[in-house]
């Protein structure tokens, strides 16, 4: 692994996903080899490109052959953290909550999903994909005891930042945030913003622009 993987650039960490999937699909192939040319046809990205963010983590290549495919993928699990455990917690049992409590890309991806908390009396005590909700009240104890590594988020944005001061005096390392509400957090909290409705209107403008042109053509 290259010397310089612990500082990784943001937008070459964006294309880590990418990779990950089709390298995982390839290894469901017959094939031990796959090109720089061959994953720029999957992925979208120029071969260069690939080729590129790669070297950044050393050398996987051989000389006519391509990259490992195998051996590829395991080092980019390794790059992505995947192979090391780390608790998860979910804040927020509504609709959004509920959907990412059954999420199945958990155990993959190295997380283990150890609780989740709310505060309505209603939802307290239920059982999500086998995790009874807790009181929001016990959230501090149960971070302590717990070692806990990550807290997603999906309260509503009115008590957003309350929640993210708990955690944080918690001892929460990272939040993944789906509230859509800035938070302020110290520079040592990682945080991951889920923008749900950026993304909408992203996609909405690319879907105007497409009805524009096409309108232009007629």
């Amino acid at each position: 692994m290259g010397k310089d993987s612990y500082n990784i650039p943001d937008i070459i960490i964006g294309r880590l996903p990418v990779y990950y999937k089709y390298l995982k699909n390839l290894q469901k192939s017959n094939k031990k080899y796959v090109s720089s040319e061959e994953l720029a046809q999957l992925t979208g990205f120029s071969s260069s490109l690939i080729r590129k963010d790669l070297s950044y983590f050393g050398t996987f290549g051989k000389k006519s052959y391509g990259y490992d495919i195998f051996c590829l993928f395991q080092q980019i699990n390794i790059i992505m953290g995947f192979n090391y455990q780390k608790k998860i917690i979910l804040i927020g049992a509504g609709h959004l909550g509920q959907a990412l409590a059954y999420n199945k890309g958990y155990f993959e991806r190295g997380y283990e999903l150890t609780a989740i908390f709310d505060k309505n009396p209603n939802l307290i005590g239920l059982v999500i994909n086998d995790i009874e909700i807790k009181n929001i009240n016990f959230l501090e104890e149960f971070i302590k005891n717990n070692e806990v590594d990550v807290a997603a988020l999906t309260v509503p944005g009115a008590a957003a930042q309350k929640i993210t001061d708990r955690l944080v005096t918690a001892g929460i390392k990272a939040i993944w945030d789906f509230t859509e509400v800035p938070l302020k957090v110290p520079d040592d909290i990682l945080l991951e913003e889920q923008l749900i409705n950026e993304g909408l209107c992203k996609l909405s403008v690319k879907m105007n622009q497409i009805r524009i042109n096409d309108s232009e053509i007629e």
